[in-house]
């Protein structure tokens, strides 16, 4: 009595962390079989119940065979089978993500300030303000230093402060921002001495006389009207002049200032005579005269101020006209 055995081919396909698996497997009758028809024209062994390994790419068409443990017994036999093997697709889950371009870390805050009044003087009240800026945050932090290389301290947008001595002063300034990213600023303010006022009460310079073939005799040279202390000097220039230069200082009476007369000036002066007349005082805008006698014409008289030197003629400020 013949018994045949059948033998069952199944096909089965699986989906893995790597992708997908295809194998064949047959799981019916005992002891070994074999499974023909591969891609390539190969056999491939199998044990029961055993998997193929995973195919490649490609059609295949397989016969699974099992022997028949009887003696004289035809072996058992699958139908074919035909199938297709693809490339697994890689889904857009399985696509590595773009690595995202670097983002540049932000930039720190530009340290920027000015002053008010742009040229401040000895003890003049100065505002420092703040115009700094920060494109990536807002500023949290702002401190002063009023040296090159002193500490900072802490302030506001605002900083008033004064400065006790004329000259450059170096100011800093430094802002930090949420990130905690500072930056500073340094400049150079140029503070001046106190503007100097004019002498009170103002010089007078009264000069009298008449013309001569040569020149003129002088009647009057007096300087009235100056507080004691003041300094008032005389210069000369051209041939004929009595003496090269003569000072006085005012002195104080118990009407107030006494004028100061320059006696030695009372004579006849020569054509091309130049008289140079200086009144000052420390620290106050003076008086200066100059007075040209001129052939052929009128004396010529030229009224100025003095510098807070004593020693330069300058435009008198309004307060003095």
């Amino acid at each position: 009595m013949c018994e045949q055995h059948d033998a069952v081919l199944h096909w089965h396909r699986e989906q893995g962390h790597s992708g997908h698996r295809q194998y064949l497997r047959w799981s019916r009758g005992e002891g070994g079989g074999r499974l023909d028809g591969d891609s390539h024209g190969h056999r491939r062994h199998l044990g029961v119940r055993q998997s193929s390994p995973a195919l490649s790419s490609g059609q295949y068409t397989a016969v699974a065979t099992q022997a028949n443990p009887l003696v004289g017994d035809p072996a058992g036999k699958s139908g074919p089978v035909t199938f297709t093997v693809t490339p697994p697709v890689v889904t857009p889950a399985e696509a590595p993500l773009p690595t995202p371009a670097g983002v540049p870390p932000p930039a720190p805050p530009l340290a920027s300030f000015k002053w008010f009044p742009p040229v401040p003087q000895t003890g003049e009240p100065v505002s420092l303000v703040s115009i700094s800026t920060d494109a990536a945050s807002p500023i949290t932090g702002i401190a002063w230093a009023l040296t090159s290389n002193g500490p900072f301290q802490g302030g506001g947008a605002v900083f008033t402060t004064s400065f006790s001595t004329p000259g450059a002063h170096i100011v800093r300034l430094r802002v930090t921002d949420a990130y905690g990213l500072s930056s500073v600023a340094t400049e150079t303010i140029k503070v001046i001495g106190p503007a100097a006022s004019l002498m009170q009460p103002f010089p007078v310079v009264r000069i009298a006389g008449t013309e001569t073939a040569s020149g003129v005799k002088l009647t009057l040279l007096r300087v009235q009207q100056v507080p004691a202390g003041t300094r008032i000097t005389v210069r000369c220039k051209g041939r004929g002049c009595p003496i090269k230069s003569e000072r006085r200082v005012a002195v104080s009476s118990k009407r107030g200032a006494a004028p100061v007369e320059f006696r030695r000036f009372k004579r006849s002066l020569r054509f091309g005579v130049t008289l140079d007349m200086l009144v000052s005082k420390p620290g106050k805008i003076g008086k200066y005269t100059r007075f040209a006698i001129r052939r052929g014409k009128l004396p010529a008289r030229v009224d100025m101020c003095l510098d807070p030197a004593g020693v330069k003629p300058m435009v008198c400020p309004l307060s003095a006209a």
